[in-house]
């Protein structure tokens, strides 16, 4: 879909906005956003930027998701101006316009901006989500002092419904006005948005109060190996600090364990030994892996997450 679409589809008669869900977690499947709630999402992080007519935004990611969509109502509902990219690993390279206020864009995308730090300075505020940071990317952002802020949310709740400045020692998402969350039984998230419904995550999460919270997984991720449960984002961001290569927390069926912690890898730099004993170095002995597979590439959803494929 392209934005003139989208607007077509904004200013229509119908009062909801068909949209994909990313896929990242399961199939991909429509839903339907009304557009009074998209609206409300809008206003809540127009608030939080100060954006207004006199702003700039600017989409680097496509139509098509609920990131790029948003962009756009925002722009509407601010009266701020608004352009637009094709989906690129090269995003304001070819921009030209006025200085930006707030753009969107996916983690992958900013390594090429880190890298062209005079192509960074076009933008004020940098709204970054689709997938988790990296700690390696996180340490690159922080360390070059740009503006920059991690989102926490899903198609269904129109966006994201916290953020986080990506700063040393942040760990917290803060909800935006109107939002609160909870943990059900199993600790998993739940979002409860002011004059319209709950949301029940999938997400495994801590609260320090009901308007800030931080992820330590995903429900469906979780390995119990030796009766202990691991969550394999959690040692992911432990170790990317240390690995340039792409990798993955998954796990095998195991007779003594009954999961087996294993670390897969896409082209990795080292020898399996030297993976394993960085493993050993870094983390607990509950949460090593015992074995390395290494795999020839993976395969990515279009916001850059890693498709985590069973290995049998």
């Amino acid at each position: 879909m392209t934005f003139d679409e989208f607007y077509n589809e904004w200013v229509s008669e119908p009062e909801d906005v068909v949209c994909h869900t990313s896929g990242s977690t399961g199939t991909p499947h429509l839903i339907h956003l009304p557009k009074q709630r998209m609206i409300e999402s809008a206003e809540r992080t127009c608030r939080h930027f100060g954006i207004n007519s006199s702003s700039h935004l600017h989409s680097c990611i496509s139509a098509d998701y609920i990131g790029g969509k948003m962009m756009m109502v925002r722009s509407r509902v601010s009266g701020a101006s608004f352009s637009w990219e094709i989906p690129s690993n090269t995003p304001l390279k070819d921009f030209v316009g006025p200085p930006i206020d707030l753009v969107s864009v996916v983690p992958s995308q900013m390594l090429f901006l880190l890298d062209n730090p005079e192509i960074m300075a076009r933008a004020k505020n940098y709204l970054i989500g689709g997938a988790a940071i990296p700690s390696s990317l996180r340490k690159r952002i922080v360390d070059s002092g740009i503006s920059a802020y991690e989102s926490y949310g899903m198609t269904e709740t129109s966006s994201h419904i916290a953020i986080r400045k990506v700063e040393k020692g942040n760990e917290w998402f803060e909800t935006l006005p109107g939002i609160s969350v909870s943990l059900d039984d199993d600790s998993r998230l739940c979002i409860h948005i002011e004059n319209w419904k709950s949301f029940y995550t999938n997400d495994i999460a801590q609260l320090k109060s009901s308007t800030s919270f931080r992820i330590l997984g995903r429900a469906d991720n979780v390995i119990n190996t030796g009766g202990k449960k691991v969550y394999p984002e959690e040692v992911e961001k432990l170790l990317s600090e240390y690995f340039t290569f792409p990798f993955y927390i998954s796990y095998r069926n195991d007779e003594k364990w009954g999961q087996r912690i294993i670390l897969i890898a896409e082209n990795p730099t080292l020898s399996d030994d030297e993976i394993i004993s960085l493993c050993k170095l870094h983390l607990e002995s509950f949460k090593c892996p015992k074995e390395v597979v290494r795999l020839s590439h993976f395969s990515y959803t279009p916001n850059g997450k890693i498709k985590r494929i069973p290995i049998k």
